[in-house]
């Protein structure tokens, strides 16, 4: 094992979440067990009362050996950290993606993107090997391991599913900063309405920057108007919601149950007293 990670340390270096395990996974277990053996020989201060000195000498002795282990294992696997990079080449890019994506238990939203930013709707992911950092949404964790990233966003996915939706309260927001864009365009065309359709992108500007919400994210906007077509308030006070959707980049991008992707791109409002656009 030693003649191993010697060779591939005059080769450039440790580096990969394989050759990580490889070369850190036996010792950091051997040294976690020895820091537990360490451990149970806190009883070591009672003897100051009890005075077996029998057993006080055997404790010192198994102290000292498990110290002497301890600083020998710490120093050699500090060293070897030197010389691990997480990645250096495409291929590692690769092994840690594919374990990424392997990592997901069954249920969650395909993996899409590609490095440094994933996202596993809606959960935004992104890398960053250089700073030995990923970011889970506004969150930023150390644990680089993609298995321990997939947990992370497990439990931010199934925060996110958790949290309670007005979905009322939502639509007529959405209603409002319609109904606001729609007057803004007939008094810049002189009286002329444009067109029914209004962008969505448009309308989170509008929820944004006039709504005072600067940390509303286009991700969370967009998970918030795939929440909405799931509820049954997409007929707010007798006018409809209708989303458009598109082919073109620019619109947002859910993901629907299945893993199916769709880009909606506008909303429309229909008087369902009359059938027409409002």
């Amino acid at each position: 094992m030693e003649d191993d990670i010697v060779l591939q340390e005059s080769l450039g270096g440790i580096h990969g979440v394989k050759e990580f395990e490889q070369h850190f996974s036996p010792e950091l277990q051997t040294l976690a067990k020895s820091i537990d053996r360490l451990g149970r020989l806190r009883r070591l201060g009672a003897q100051v009362n009890l005075m077996n000195l029998v057993e006080l000498r055997k404790q010192l002795d198994e102290t000292s050996r498990l110290s002497q282990e301890i600083d020998a294992l710490s120093q050699r696997l500090y060293e070897r950290l030197k010389q691990f990079v997480l990645a250096v080449s495409e291929r590692d890019q690769v092994e840690w993606l594919s374990r990424f994506k392997e990592a997901f238990h069954a249920g969650y939203p395909p993996v899409e993107g590609e490095f440094p930013t994933f996202q596993i709707f809606p959960v935004v992911v992104r890398v960053d090997f250089e700073h030995e950092a990923v970011a889970v949404n506004n969150r930023t964790v150390r644990t680089m391991h993609p298995a321990a990233v997939a947990t992370a966003v497990e439990k931010e996915w199934d925060r996110l599913n958790r949290e309670r939706f007005n979905a009322a309260s939502f639509a007529k927001a959405l209603l409002r900063a319609y109904d606001l864009v729609i007057a803004e365009q007939q008094l810049s065309s002189g009286g002329k309405s444009r067109g029914a359709a209004v962008l969505l992108r448009s309308l989170y500007q509008v929820l944004t920057l006039k709504g005072g919400v600067s940390s509303y994210s286009l991700n969370q906007f967009g998970f918030d108007l795939y929440r909405l077509r799931r509820s049954e308030y997409t007929i707010i006070d007798g006018r409809r919601l209708v989303f458009g959707t598109t082919r073109n980049r620019g619109g947002i991008v859910i993901t629907l149950p299945g893993g199916q992707s769709e880009t909606l791109a506008s909303l429309e409002v229909v008087d369902v007293t009359k059938g027409s656009s409002l």
